[in-house]
């Protein structure tokens, strides 16, 4: 379990890879919100504090550059750590991705536990306020994973 209490904000346009992922990420202890598309992330990151990102860089709807560019504009999601999956292995592909606010970089296919490593080491017990706590009211019942989709 060592994503306990960590909320993780999961975008991947590939339905079964982000249904692998999401189901991964729960059963190390997270509560992952799945996001198929830059609009659905935007969405629960606008009603839910996240922990950390671990998002696409091509999207149906957009670049995960960008998602993560404009998240970092929001209060409180400046130092959120981010990882890039991607099927671009290419130095021009990483060196976008890390300049654009990943911190990490992952070419698939990786190892889900390598992403649960990453994301417990960039996490971490310091890691500000008390992570897994709702934002909301709402968010209190619901259970597992949310799911948004545009």
């Amino acid at each position: 379990m060592r994503l306990r209490g960590i909320t993780v904000l999961l975008v991947e346009d590939d339905l079964d890879n982000l249904e692998l992922m999401a189901s991964y990420f729960d059963g190390e202890g997270a509560r992952t919100l799945s996001a198929n598309s830059v609009v659905a992330a935007l969405a629960m990151t606008a009603v839910v504090r996240v922990d950390v990102i671990v998002s696409d860089l091509e999207l149906l709807d957009g670049d995960g550059c960008a998602l993560v560019s404009e998240l970092r504009q929001r209060e409180g999601m400046q130092h959120v750590p981010a990882i890039a999956i991607t099927g671009y292995s290419q130095q021009k592909w990483r060196d976008k991705a890390l300049n654009g606010g990943f911190t990490r970089y992952a070419v698939k296919p990786f190892s889900l536990d390598t992403l649960v490593a990453w994301m417990a080491e960039l996490t971490g017990p310091a890691a500000s306020g008390v992570r897994g706590e709702p934002s909301t009211a709402a968010e209190t019942t619901r259970a597992g994973r949310d799911r948004l989709s545009q």
